[in-house]
């Protein structure tokens, strides 16, 4: 005879959705791409609709992450990629001082600023861009001083990241613009050489040159990303206040290899098919004529 232990639980869809959704924060948490494309490819809305609350964190981890592993190149020179790294950076940035108190107003200024560069040279080599489009850029991520109605936003933007007070003429914004001002001169010299720019065959050594710089605040910023995040999703299951989800904790450990825990999720899979057979209005019918 089997023991509860050794029976599945029959799920209902809600409970199911909830255990698929904190395998899909597992696998962004750990970088488990095989598992990944496994739940979306059976759930493909999933990265858009789970409702984590950590869910924008898991994303720009999972972004940063796959980034990491990877060359580069070409990603440092696509302006689209550049462009969605840097919103979601900013984003969080904005969020917390923790930020700017754990690696310093320069650090992050480096990485933004560095990031921005970068950008900023992707969009100057783009064809499709216009030298308005280019001077409009610069000019957004790099306003100087002295603070006026053309540039506030702009540097509101900055004062956002950085923590900064607009009112005071501090060291911290002094030193911004200081350094807003070498990158201004550096792109402006750039864009009035345009054609010469986009003429060149290679530049894929300047890009690297900036990345090479940008590349250690970058990745303290990934482990300081990771840090904000619990850590292990799947405790949860072990920990949760429904004995039937309990029960599942018993086929899966936290520290399950990508293999096992894309079987768990197989197997979850199969309890819920038929789980969604035996409380079908069918079956409900026939046994409660029984």
């Amino acid at each position: 005879m089997e023991s509860s232990e050794d029976l599945d639980p029959v799920l209902s869809q809600s409970e199911f959705n909830e255990i698929v959704e904190l395998l899909f924060c597992h696998g962004l948490h750990k970088n488990f791409h095989n598992l990944l494309l496994k739940i979306v490819e059976k759930f493909p809305d999933l990265e858009q609709t789970f409702s984590s609350p950590h869910r924008q964190t898991l994303l720009l981890l999972a972004y940063c992450h796959k980034f990491q592993l990877s060359s580069p190149l070409p990603d440092i020179r696509d302006h689209r990629f550049l462009w969605t790294l840097h919103e979601g950076l900013v984003g969080a940035l904005k969020t917390d001082t923790a930020w700017v108190d754990t690696m310093g107003k320069l650090d992050v200024y480096k990485l933004v600023g560095g990031l921005r560069c970068l950008l900023t040279r992707a969009i100057l080599l783009q064809p499709k861009f216009i030298p308005k489009d280019i001077e409009s850029t610069i000019g957004s991520y790099f306003p100087t001083l002295p603070i006026k109605p053309s540039n506030s936003k702009a540097w509101q933007n900055w004062a956002d990241i950085l923590k900064l007070s607009l009112e005071d003429r501090s060291e911290a914004l002094t030193e911004v613009n200081t350094l807003n001002k070498k990158t201004v001169g550096h792109m402006t010299a750039k864009l009035d050489n345009l054609a010469v720019e986009r003429k060149k065959t290679s530049q894929d050594d300047s890009f690297i040159t900036v990345w090479k710089s940008v590349t250690p605040k970058f990745d303290d910023f990934v482990r300081l990303l990771r840090i904000q995040l619990p850590e292990q999703f799947l405790d949860k299951i072990a920990s949760h206040s429904h004995p039937k989800i309990k029960m599942l904790s018993t086929r899966i450990q936290p520290s399950s290899s990508e293999d096992e825990v894309i079987q768990f999720f197989y197997y979850l899979c199969d309890i819920h098919t038929e789980s969604q057979f035996w409380t079908s209005n069918f079956v409900m019918e026939k046994l409660s004529g029984i």
